[in-house]
């Protein structure tokens, strides 16, 4: 037994899904790069049923989003794999899908949490797929949003030029 959550294809999460046990618990996220918002609506999500499956968005998601990854696919998946409460992560990519309703599909929780900004059918892509399949959304999971990634991003890049500038002769 590990202390961190294995990582899952969603075409083997599928056939193991029958076996699954007890209110299943989904959320998603690119997690680039993880911040302490995304930390907390994972622990949250955990309590709201009794096994957490994460899916953690693909690069071509952070390609639309923000132009590149920070960090890729994998990567991000180890990470989150590593937060307390999660216990499958599953890899998502599907390219020009910046939603995961074909992960839904297959994964079928009971509940979809989303945490931070996301609040309803406006603003989670997702809402109709869950109301067809009858899985309960959960919104305002973990902390309002005072972190954002690509805040991050934007002020270290911005660092990282004018660190440049001034190491230049």
């Amino acid at each position: 037994m590990t202390d961190y959550a294995q990582i899952v294809e969603l075409a083997d999460f599928a056939s193991l899904r029958e076996s699954l046990k007890g209110r299943i618990v989904s959320t998603s996220g690119g997690f680039d790069p993880m911040h302490p918002g995304h930390a907390a609506c994972l622990i949250e999500s955990k309590k709201l049923g009794d096994l957490l499956v994460v899916i953690v968005n693909g690069d071509a998601f952070l390609r639309s989003k923000k132009g590149r990854p920070f960090m890729d696919l994998m990567t991000r998946c180890r990470v989150v794999a590593c937060i307390r409460g999660v216990d499958i992560v599953v890899p998502f990519e599907i390219e020009n899908d910046d939603t995961v309703i074909e992960a839904i599909k297959v994964i079928r929780p009971h509940i979809f949490a989303k945490g931070g900004d996301r609040t309803d059918h406006t603003n989670i892509r997702e809402w109709d797929i869950c109301a067809a399949q009858d899985v309960e959304i959960v919104t305002g999971v973990g902390p309002q949003k005072l972190w954002s990634s690509s805040d991050f991003l934007e002020e270290w890049g911005a660092f990282c030029i004018e660190r440049s500038r001034q190491e230049r002769p």
